[in-house]
């Protein structure tokens, strides 16, 4: 089972119309679309026992939270159980228990070096925690952990206490995989969330994911500015086996203004309305969308395919690169 989503929801609005979350919280909307949320606003504060018993209640039964543990433990403690740690996890999990969580999620910093020290510590951590049926996930950081030697220490211990090893799995094949399968995707090359997928990587990422198909459950959240696109698009990979056109070229139009309510409309309302909101005309940049729309007629448009048509005719004099020469890798600026 492959359950995909993104890590947090409070942008949803990006993607989503007014008109299909009125009336409806942002996660009840979200979870219309996606059948799992890495709660990330956890990283940066404490929310309240009550605020995840209320998101519980929220959302459809079979929806599924995961939650990333708070900073003071993975980047002020780093993975030392210390008194203070040791009660901030107990928050966390307990935190887990009133949304109905799987997993915790622990992402070190790229500070915390792979050596035999960081080792010690999360052995030593390990073992003063206890989460019952809540599994714990370690997302290491940084090119000391890629290491053959560093590898082998952190299985050892992954394994000893059954910790999910969660990579980004474009990048690093993670040393175990159990029973679940947890990945994170933070844009390419590097750590860069300023990146959209093309369809190329998609259906990669499909195939790198193959070789985990005998886990009970993998989970696939993205972590871009672009990432609920990527993730519909992703998602409809797998269920139809193919993923919809590129979102790039002269479809980048329309999939800015996916959100957009207010049709018909003027080139002028929609440059007013939405000329600052984000376009992305290649994997690594987006632009104003104004920057496309002040090359259409001046005329009413009765809606996104009526824009697709007219971003269609217009593009080649937009200088951008169109969607096959992005997806053939000669669209990035």
């Amino acid at each position: 089972m492959i359950l995909v989503g993104t890590c947090g929801w409070s942008r949803l609005y990006e993607t989503v119309p007014p008109s299909k979350r009125r009336g409806r919280t942002t996660l009840q909307a979200y979870s219309d679309l996606f059948p799992t949320v890495e709660v990330n606003s956890s990283f940066y504060r404490f929310h309240r026992v009550d605020t995840y018993r209320k998101w519980r209640r929220s959302v459809p039964e079979d929806f599924e939270f995961t939650v990333k543990c708070h900073r003071s433990i993975t980047h002020e403690h780093m993975l030392r159980p210390t008194e203070r740690a040791l009660e901030n996890m107990a928050r966390m999990f307990e935190a887990a228990e009133a949304c109905g969580a799987r997993v915790l999620l622990l992402q070190t910093p790229a500070r915390l070096k792979a050596c035999e020290e960081s080792l010690k510590r999360a052995e030593a951590f390990f073992e003063n925690v206890n989460g019952g049926a809540v599994q714990l996930g370690w997302e290491t950081r940084g090119a000391s952990w890629e290491t053959a030697e560093a590898r082998r220490g952190l299985r050892e211990v992954l394994e000893r206490f059954d910790v999910i090893h969660v990579t980004d799995p474009m990048k690093v094949e993670p040393v175990r995989v159990g029973e679940v399968a947890y990945f994170r995707l933070h844009g390419l090359p590097g750590y860069d969330l300023r990146y959209s997928y093309t369809n190329r990587q998609l259906e990669e990422l499909r195939r790198r994911l193959d070789r985990f198909k005998d886990a009970g459950r993998v989970y696939v959240f993205f972590n871009n500015y672009a990432m609920y696109r990527d993730a519909l698009r992703f998602q409809q990979l797998l269920c139809e086996g193919h993923p919809p056109p590129t979102p790039f070229g002269p479809n980048a139009v329309s999939w800015a203004l996916r959100a957009f309510d207010g049709w018909p409309s003027s080139r002028d309302e929609l440059l007013e309305r939405c000329g600052r909101w984000r376009c992305w005309v290649a994997p690594d940049r987006s632009v104003p969308l104004g920057e496309v729309l002040r090359y259409f007629e001046e005329r009413i448009y009765r809606g996104l395919e009526d824009v697709e048509l007219e971003a269609r005719r217009v593009w080649g004099r937009t200088g951008f690169p169109d969607g096959r020469e992005v997806e053939e890798g000669r669209g990035a600026s």
